[in-house]
């Protein structure tokens, strides 16, 4: 009878021990709750705005009516004219007169001194840069909101609205 008392004591013994010896508890960076990459991220937690974010359009129809805050004097143009021959030739073409080498495989892109083009506003054509258009991709990304109005200062270079001083 004591050996058998003696054996469930070391039995419950042991089966405290092992309870004991869940990680829930460990928190060293090997053992935490992570993402996956293929799994959604976390929402964000409610009313919350991120640092350095200024509330901007969502899409380009809601961008038309943004005023052009920049000068569209020679540095803007040459700027602009620089982000154009780096992100825009391959559609629009060097001249920005469509035949890029890409409409070989994707629709055209519009030659930009189309007369409905050029009656577009710098908010329309600002939006269609940062959030694309029918078969334009978006090109926001890696440019600040002042490339991407220097691009427009190009455009209306392109159109003959402003004179290309300074090129």
């Amino acid at each position: 009878m004591r050996e058998s008392f003696a054996l469930a004591m070391t039995l419950a013994a042991a089966a405290v021990s092992l309870g004991a010896c869940r990680y829930d508890w460990v928190t060293d960076m090997w053992f935490q709750p992570a993402i996956r990459s293929e799994e959604d991220p976390r929402p964000e937690p409610e009313h919350t705005i991120p640092l350095g974010v200024v509330p901007g359009p969502a899409d380009r129809d809601e961008a038309e009516s943004l005023q052009n805050p920049v000068r569209a004097d020679a540095a803007s143009i040459k700027h602009g004219a620089a982000i154009f021959q780096d992100r825009c030739i391959g559609c629009h073409g060097r001249e920005g007169h469509g035949g890029g080498p890409v409409g070989k495989f994707f629709p055209p892109a519009p030659d930009l001194a189309y007369a409905t083009v050029k009656a577009r506003s710098d908010g329309y054509i600002f939006g269609t840069i940062t959030f694309g258009g029918r078969a334009m991709p978006p090109m926001g990304d890696g440019l600040t909101p002042h490339d991407r109005w220097d691009v427009v200062n190009e455009v209306r270079v392109i159109q003959g609205f402003v004179p290309p001083e300074g090129r």
